[in-house]
């Protein structure tokens, strides 16, 4: 039977669209199987309720989440999670690639490196900020967070009125803050209060499924579209991907010279489990930053949430203190909530009136803590054929949590701020930087996959989305899952 496909992608999100965007260019035959569909816009476009109440771009699954279903924040349409996020695009530091200089005491030593260096994903570093249009200034002090070579592709939006104040507050006690290189044409967006959670109305806000459409003739996509298993042959490699199509029941089994798994940290290990792979460390480690929120409360009216105000950043702390050596991360804007996500995030008892009353004087600022692999967070099915995640943050994870809410709160004090209101993370439907279920390195004995993305003992297998992490660095994963997939692609192409 001859194959549909040189390499079949399952997902399409940072990783998956990336590297089939890259073989299809390399002049491969791609085939991209898709749970999700394209999603039409709701009119209004910035309808709150159906976005981030209803969660219709969402994964529509209930996932068991520390013994209770939930359905989670979690991208479910072309694109992934591309299409929803909140498009800040961060290199990290060289040293996240060498966690035994932060962790040294709390990771084996099978973790101190990372079998690839920063310098291996650096050209790809440059190639995905082109590709996904990064707008940034190379002249702002990243603090130990590099800078492209040759710039951004495009310069930011410009600084809105209320993170002038923030910066220049800031500035004078000697902190540096700089605007977040984020994944956003400045020529279309329409800067508005809502982005982070919303699809696009315009296409501004990069997303993964742009470079899908259009496809060129040897890249195909099949939306609404779930991958069950890997079907294995009689010697037990995988010869085939099932499929079902969520509206009919019918399913098909595709074939390929390659199998590249990018449904995410959470679909990619239970793929694997399905089709009855045994390596112990499938779906174990599952990591995503722990994010104490900062709110500032301002005497004076900002509307912060009728605008765009998700660009700045803070590395001050980045890895850590003279008093605290520990490393801390980084520090960057939220937008202001929407009514009703205050609302469902705020005590039932507090009046409508005086949640707008606050609404209209806050601003919020978020950390991103690097938590640490721990086998017993993970990913599994359950007895009743479920996907479950177990997963809860280490002591250590809330205390270096606390230590950089008090410093945030600081940075929006400087500005004015009269109070600060701190919550230590968001509901457990919010999964956002995802990773670590599939890591690779350079022992079967201590990882999934191998340097080159390969599934140990399944030389056809690959996986290419936050799952190959071994840590989860100090900055979201995107741009690091976007480069990396462009470097499996180019190992795999050759190989079709």
């Amino acid at each position: 039977m001859p194959d549909d496909a040189d390499v079949v992608v399952v997902g399409s999100g940072a990783g998956g669209a990336t590297f089939a965007h890259e073989c299809a260019r390399l002049g491969k035959q791609v085939l991209v199987l898709e749970r999700g569909q394209r999603y039409a816009l709701p009119r209004p476009v910035h309808d709150e309720q159906a976005m981030l109440i209803d969660k219709t771009p969402y994964d529509d699954r209930r996932i068991e989440v520390n013994g209770r279903a939930r359905q989670l924040y979690m991208g479910g349409v072309v694109g992934g999670g591309t299409a929803l996020y909140g498009a800040a695009l961060m290199r990290p530091s060289a040293d996240d690639f060498r966690p035994g200089k932060s962790y040294s005491a709390l990771l084996p030593r099978a973790l101190w490196e990372w079998p690839i260096a920063y310098e291996d994903l650096e050209p790809f570093y440059s190639e995905a900020e082109i590709l996904f249009g990064v707008a940034g200034d190379g002249d702002d002090d990243f603090g130990p967070l590099p800078r492209p070579r040759n710039g951004f592709p495009q310069r930011p939006l410009p600084v809105h009125p209320v993170n002038q104040r923030l910066m220049e507050a800031n500035r004078r006690h000697g902190l540096r803050p700089f605007r977040l290189p984020l994944a956003i044409d400045p020529t279309r967006c329409l800067q508005c209060g809502v982005c982070p959670g919303y699809i696009c109305p315009t296409g501004a806000r990069r997303s993964a499924a742009q470079l899908l459409e259009p496809a060129p003739a040897n890249l195909r996509v099949v939306t609404n579209t779930e991958a069950e298993r890997l079907v294995l042959n009689g010697k037990g490699e995988p010869d085939g991907v099932q499929a079902v199509d969520r509206s009919t029941g019918q399913r098909v089994v595709y074939r390929a010279r390659r199998y590249v798994l990018a449904a995410g940290a959470i679909g990619s290990p239970l793929l694997l489990l399905r089709s009855g792979m045994t390596h112990p460390l499938i779906g174990r480690n599952y990591m995503m930053h722990y994010s104490p929120i900062v709110i500032g409360i301002f005497r004076r009216r900002l509307d912060a949430g009728e605008a765009f105000v998700k660009q700045v950043g803070f590395t001050d702390w980045y890895f850590g203190t003279k008093d605290y050596a520990h490393k801390l991360g980084l520090v960057q804007s939220l937008p202001v909530p929407g009514p009703l996500m205050l609302r469902k995030a705020a005590p039932r008892w507090l009046p409508r009136t005086f949640l707008s009353m606050l609404r209209a004087r806050m601003l919020p600022l978020v950390g991103i803590i690097e938590d640490l692999p721990n086998p017993d967070n993970r990913v599994s099915w359950g007895p009743d054929n479920q996907p479950r995640l177990q997963h809860r943050f280490a002591p250590y994870d809330l205390e270096r949590g606390r230590r950089l809410a008090g410093f945030t709160a600081g940075i929006l004090k400087h500005a004015g701020a009269a109070f600060c209101l701190t919550s230590k993370f968001g509901s457990e439907e919010h999964v956002a930087h995802q990773c670590g279920t599939l890591r690779f390195g350079n022992d079967p004995a201590d990882a999934v996959l191998d340097a080159d993305g390969r599934m140990f003992g399944h030389s056809n297998v690959f996986a290419v989305d936050g799952s190959f992490m071994p840590t989860s660095l100090g900055v979201g994963p995107a741009l690091t899952i976007m480069a990396n997939a462009l470097r499996i692609a180019r190992i795999v192409a050759p190989e079709c």
